[in-house]
């Protein structure tokens, strides 16, 4: 038996596993996706088991599509609450290491306390913000709100500035629990969970920035922004498409937040959605299951060119 032939057949029981691992459970998904199978259903008992013989064909995503009033909502939602989350992950990550990748004194506990915040469970986190920070009551938000209004109460005294002030309205907290800013509320917490992961990516990367650029741009005239456009934003190119690309497929799965911040009121994505399917419908949350993977995958085809283009210059 040649080398070759033995390495093959070492490998071989780890990947008949994994494969298994990942052919098991989609085979299953696409299966339930085709037949009816509802696990509550007086009026059809059939329909509670999972047999060939309760075949539905494409219905199920006839269903999910043009049926389900949440299909449509729960996609746009979702790269809505992803793209945000990126977006601004990438800009608060690049600012954040930038102003760090300097020395001053407590440099490595500042650095300490940014990257810890990565390490919250997203359950935990959710409650915190929800509870802590974003309830109009109890949290920062509806206590800022409570002393900017006292403030402006104070100012309508004053004898010459009061009527000017007196103008103004009084300010009511927002209620992020609502359904037009529940998606806001999710996009801010995990926002602030995952910048750190984006800052730890970047400080290293700027570790390795050549500082003879630097120093002759400098000598030459170029400003702060000039620098940071010309020389800094291009050697991040790299960095900045990985922690795009990884970023996109974990925020894809967000589940636990949505969850706790509104039990899907008006906030729904694919994760959620199939997730309320689950609950009765399997053949429903199959085919929504088989649409997710769809847009993952477009997506992360998407990322990886960009992944690879960046890699490739």
């Amino acid at each position: 038996m040649s080398n070759k032939s033995l390495l093959r057949l070492l490998q071989a029981p780890s990947i008949i596993l994994l494969l298994l691992w990942m052919l098991i459970p989609l085979g299953m998904t696409l299966y339930f996706s085709f037949i009816r199978y509802v696990l509550n259903n007086l009026r059809k008992p059939e329909w509670t088991t999972p047999s060939i013989s309760n075949w539905r064909g494409l219905g199920n995503y006839e269903y999910v599509l043009y049926k389900s009033k949440d299909f449509w909502f729960a996609v746009q939602n979702s790269l809505l609450i992803v793209g945000s989350i990126i977006i601004l992950t990438v800009i608060f990550g690049l600012a954040i290491s930038i102003l760090i990748n300097r020395t001053f004194p407590g440099r490595g506990i500042v650095r300490v306390l940014l990257i810890s915040p990565f390490f919250v469970m997203p359950s935990v986190n959710a409650v915190l913000w929800i509870n802590m920070i974003l309830d109009p009551v109890l949290g920062l938000n509806g206590l800022a709100i409570e002393g900017l209004n006292q403030i402006l109460k104070d100012l309508q005294d004053l004898p010459l500035l009061g009527r000017f002030f007196s103008l103004w309205p009084v300010f009511e907290p927002i209620s992020f629990r609502a359904t037009q800013t529940s998606s806001y509320a999710v996009i801010i917490m995990v926002t602030w969970q995952w910048t750190p992961f984006a800052v730890l990516i970047f400080m290293t990367s700027l570790q390795s920035e050549d500082q003879q650029q630097i120093e002759a741009a400098i000598l030459d005239g170029a400003n702060a922004w000039s620098r940071f456009i010309n020389l800094t934003i291009p050697h991040l190119a790299r960095p900045i498409s990985i922690v795009i690309m990884i970023q996109a497929i974990f925020h894809l799965s967000l589940y636990a937040e949505i969850e706790i911040v509104s039990r899907g009121n008006g906030n729904k994505n694919l994760p959620y959605l199939i997730g309320e399917f689950s609950s009765n419908n399997i053949g429903a949350a199959s085919a929504t299951g088989v649409f997710a993977v769809i847009l993952a995958n477009i997506v992360a085809i998407f990322l990886l060119r960009i992944v690879g283009k960046s890699l490739m210059e």
